[in-house]
C-alpha cells in the first residue's frame, strides 16, 4: 500500500506542477498582449541566443521557441503553446525562454 500512496502522491505533484506551468504561461500570454510585448520578446530572444551559444538545450526547443518568439504575437503563442496538445505543450513549457517573468508572476 505504501508504494501506491507514493505513486499517487507523485502523480498529484506532477499534476500540480503541470497546472502551475500552464498558469504561468497564461500569464506570459497576457503580458504579450500588453505594451510590454516588445521588451518581453527581446528578452526571450536573448535567452534563446544564450541557449544556442552555450548549447544549453536541444535544437528542438531552440527551433520551437525561436518560431514562437519570431512570430511576435500573442495569438501564435496561444496557438502553439497554450492550445497545443497537452504533452507537447507541457514539454515546451518546462524549458521556456520566458522564465525571467516568473519572479513577477508569484
Amino acid at each position: 500500500m505504501a508504494m501506491q500512496a507514493q505513486k499517487l502522491k507523485a502523480r498529484q505533484d506532477k499534476l500540480a506542477q503541470d497546472a502551475s506551468l500552464r498558469s504561468f504561461h497564461g500569464y506570459v500570454h497576457e503580458q504579450l498582449r500588453s505594451d510590454r510585448r516588445d521588451d518581453i520578446l527581446k528578452h526571450a530572444r536573448a535567452r534563446i541566443g544564450l541557449w544556442k551559444k552555450g548549447k544549453l538545450c536541444s535544437a528542438y526547443y531552440i527551433r520551437f521557441w525561436s518560431g514562437v518568439v519570431a512570430a511576435g504575437d500573442s495569438d501564435t503563442f496561444k496557438q502553439r503553446v497554450l492550445d497545443a496538445p497537452e504533452r507537447r505543450a507541457l514539454g515546451m513549457m518546462q524549458n521556456t525562454p520566458f522564465s525571467f517573468l516568473m519572479r513577477e508572476f508569484h
